[in-house]
């Protein structure tokens, strides 16, 4: 009795621990965010997200040292859609970074993948969910003139993003069958370095210039890549999918109070609101689906 009492108080406690990574890692990348948004006096956006994806691609290479043997002709053809929507998915997010709050980019983004787990729905509720993603949009945006002008072309930004997170997520779905989770990462992560490496050429004399920007920038990629990657992997082996979906929707909380934290962008009431509703959908989409929820995760 006291081994099996031993056992289930290592499984919760395990669980618990899972969460704690998975709060932590989604914690990190919102940070890395904000340093980054702090650097784009120095660097461009297209330079920040050269210097974060192209590093973050050597250290995964040096920590997962990915198998040769998983780069035949057949694999490489998964792999250039995938590398390419996490190249998109990066390129368009730091563009839109640059000129609207990181909360408000980040719950923008956010409705790609929870557009995939909607859409091409015969259930009621999944339409019902539809709708408050869309009332969240529009509380977001706040078209009307008493309303706070959006940058349109950062909006545009942050739904390219979005576009980009669900080919990332059909493109992933395709690979993971045939490589190893890790692996596939760190093979992609590469794939979308080598397509942002011209970004990351002309932010070299800028970085060469700025040393202290610079090392910020290689911390960027650790809290926005290497650090929340290891974590989501110890939270995805104690976590059962529903739980991840429903930790997952907090992403935009996360990316709002990073904002408010370490940018001082304060939100209006109504985008708040906006926020709430993303999250709201999202959440009761996960509770109210008896199968498998598709994963929010894009590191």
């Amino acid at each position: 009795m006291r081994l099996l009492r031993f056992g289930q108080k290592s499984r919760g406690w395990s669980r618990v621990q899972a969460v704690l990574a998975l709060v932590t890692g989604m914690s990190s990348f919102e940070i890395g965010a904000a340093m980054a948004k702090n650097l784009f006096g120095t660097f461009s956006a297209e330079q920040m997200v050269g210097l974060r994806v192209c590093l973050a691609s050597v250290m995964l290479l040096i920590l997962v040292r990915p198998r040769v043997e998983y780069l035949t002709r057949a694999n490489i053809k998964l792999f250039i859609p995938y590398g390419a929507a996490m190249a998109m998915m990066n390129l368009f997010f730091y563009i839109a970074l640059s000129r609207m709050a990181l909360g408000l980019a980040v719950t923008i983004e956010f409705i790609g993948p929870l557009s995939l787990a909607l859409f091409g729905s015969r259930r009621w509720m999944d339409i019902f969910w539809a709708f408050i993603v869309m009332i969240g949009l529009f509380l977001i945006l706040r078209p009307d003139r008493s309303f706070h002008n959006v940058d349109p072309i950062g909006v545009a930004a942050a739904l390219c993003s979005a576009v980009g997170w669900i080919i990332y997520l059909l493109a992933g779905t395709r690979v993971s069958k045939v490589v190893p989770g890790a692996q596939a990462a760190a093979i992609g992560m590469s794939f979308a370095g080598l397509l942002l490496l011209p970004c990351f050429v002309i932010a070299l004399p800028t970085a060469y210039a700025n040393p202290s920007a610079s090392l910020t920038a290689i911390w960027i990629a650790v809290l926005s890549s290497a650090i929340p990657y290891l974590l989501e992997i110890i939270a995805m082996r104690r976590l059962n999918p529903r739980e991840l979906g429903i930790l997952l929707s907090l992403e935009p909380a996360f990316g709002s109070f990073s904002g408010i934290i370490f940018l001082g962008e304060a939100l209006y009431l109504s985008q708040w609101m906006g926020i709430i509703c993303v999250m709201g959908a999202s959440a009761g989409n996960v509770l109210s689906r008896k199968g498998k929820p598709p994963s929010g995760t894009k590191k």
